[in-house]
């Protein structure tokens, strides 16, 4: 439930950004067989021997453990920002993300403080028949208490392996019940909305790249290709990368065979052109690509393909811009790094990379600068570090060194009648009140709407919901803007009504309720 978040302000959409690994895994390798070099000999000693000297003479007690992985993490942050050591646990996780999916009970939870609340039942997930409803608190897991629990333990005790059983017990209005559900496979999809939105123009939102995105993505455009789709709407805002192979199937699909689609290329990596094999499915229809400044990596890869080959119109803001290819090295312990191994380019030759010379922290500083400048400019080419003019297959000019430039820019808004919507939505409170009314009418809602249809159709968001929405701001030191609040009325009864039917049905029914009032869309929609 991150959409909410599209109609923030700048900082908030970059305080998340930074917060995320940005990165394109195309592959794992075990690092364990490998000798050191011998002109390493002597820093690994020394290495040693200061750990030795702090283990022996620190003034407190240390877990070395603890400090070793702190230095390793440190010599990856001096090479680039987007080289980090991950735990086993980090890893783990990332390992998930890239396979698309993890051996659980298909829920996906929601937090408020330190208590855990179930914020969806996945519809094809171990959980589906349970009984467990959206809404529902848990209290135990398999007869420990996780009332106060972090949410990483709530997770751990609720995984495992596949044919294990479980025990949930949950709090449901003023009762408990218990829930026992075998695990399973659950599928973690990354296109998260795939629809029709008129006769003849379809919309896919992808909102990461895993090794099953291609395969999902193929399934999707074949779906609407079958229903009469002339004309794609790719929606790639705040998609963040993930692996590229999948990238490159996915814009393969709209390009001839052996047209490059990127290639790479570093100190210890020669290089490689990819190109688009045979068989794309959309090779003649029009296509447009949505991207914000949370796109990246892999996102950029298939946008800058696109855009390099002349096969797409590029719309909305500048890309965040990272050009690095990182690969996965397996240490011995079960953790591993994410090392860079190659710089990509686009087909006309250009490296979309942003400057990191100067350190990470001066890196999305520089960036934070640069959102904000180019939101009261409304230029998309404030901040060109590479002023070389490369060409796309038509001729026309693109730029790189610091993301991907749109063709059609949808500049900030600058509405102030968004100043109170914002306040509320960036503090999260429109979801606070939408999932306060799925505790308590999830499983009457279920019953009386046991469709998408019948949900869309039928359901409404009262003024009592509202008037919800503006005590709850007021508590959090927002007072009501009546003008705003009148102007923005129709938009929040629109994301509360998506929220909850979010958790009802899941993330498709999400895009289905807010994307007719997205305003990028609509943009889109107005130029076709």
């Amino acid at each position: 439930m991150e959409s909410e978040q599209k109609n923030t302000n700048t900082v908030n959409r970059l305080l998340i950004l930074i917060a995320m690994v940005l990165g394109g895994i195309i592959g794992v390798m075990s690092a364990s067989h490998l000798q050191p070099k011998k002109e390493y000999a002597s820093l690994n000693e020394k290495m040693s021997e200061v750990l030795t000297l702090v283990q022996n003479n620190y003034v407190d007690t240390i877990n070395v453990d603890s400090v070793g992985e702190r230095m390793i993490a440190a010599i990856l942050g001096e090479l680039d920002p987007h080289s980090v050591y991950l735990s086993v646990r980090d890893a783990e996780r990332t390992s998930e993300l890239m396979r698309g999916n993890f051996e659980g009970v298909g829920l996906a939870l929601h937090r408020e403080g330190d208590t855990t609340f179930i914020g969806q039942v996945f519809d094809d997930g171990p959980s589906a028949n349970s009984g467990l409803l959206p809404g529902d608190m848990i209290v135990s897991v398999d007869g420990v208490q996780v009332t106060g629990m972090p949410a990483d333990s709530v997770v751990a005790r609720l995984r495992g392996p596949s044919r294990t059983k479980v025990t949930i017990e949950v709090r449901r209005q003023s009762s408990n019940l218990s829930f026992t559900v075998r695990r399973g496979l659950v599928q973690h999809k990354t296109v998260v909305y795939s629809d029709m939105i008129d006769r003849t123009t379809g919309c896919i939102v992808l909102a990461s790249f895993s090794t099953t995105s291609h395969e999902e993505f193929h399934t999707a455009l074949k779906a609407l290709l079958k229903r009469g789709m002339k004309s794609l709407i790719l929606d790639l805002r705040g998609n963040t990368g993930g692996s590229l192979e999948s990238a490159v199937g996915i814009a393969g699909e709209f390009l001839p065979q052996g047209s490059l689609i990127v290639y790479t290329q570093g100190a210890h990596k020669e290089r490689e052109d990819i190109v688009a094999r045979r068989g794309g499915l959309f090779t003649e229809g029009k296509v447009t690509v949505l991207v914000d400044e949370s796109s990246a990596s892999a996102s950029e890869v298939v946008s800058g393909a696109l855009q390099d080959n002349d096969r797409a119109t590029i719309v909305g803001r500048r890309t965040f811009g990272k050009g690095l290819v990182q690969r996965e090295f397996q240490l011995q312990d079960g953790s591993s790094m994410l090392l860079t191994i190659a710089r990509y380019y686009t087909p006309s030759g250009r490296s979309i990379q942003r400057p990191y010379d100067q350190g990470t922290d001066e890196y999305y500083r520089d960036y934070l600068e640069q959102l904000l400048e180019e939101s009261y400019a409304d230029n998309p080419t404030l901040h060109v570090t590479d002023s070389t003019p490369y060409y796309t297959t038509s001729g026309r000019i693109v730029y790189g060194g610091g993301g991907i430039f749109p063709d059609h820019l949808i500049p900030y808004r600058k509405d102030p009648t968004f100043a109170y919507y914002n306040k509320l939505s960036s503090r999260g409170l429109l979801m606070k009140v939408a999932f306060a009314q799925v505790r308590r009418h999830a499983g009457e809602w279920l019953n009386r709407y046991p469709t998408l249809d019948l949900f869309c159709s039928g359901f409404t968001v009262s003024d009592a919901l509202i008037q919800q929405v503006v005590a709850l701001g007021e508590e959090f030191g927002i007072p009501v803007d009546r003008a705003s609040l009148a102007a923005q009325r129709h938009l929040m009864c629109t994301l509360i009504k998506a929220y909850i039917g979010e958790a009802l049905f899941g993330q498709q029914a999400f895009y289905r309720i807010y994307l007719p009032e997205d305003e990028d869309l609509k943009h889109v929609r107005k130029m076709q």
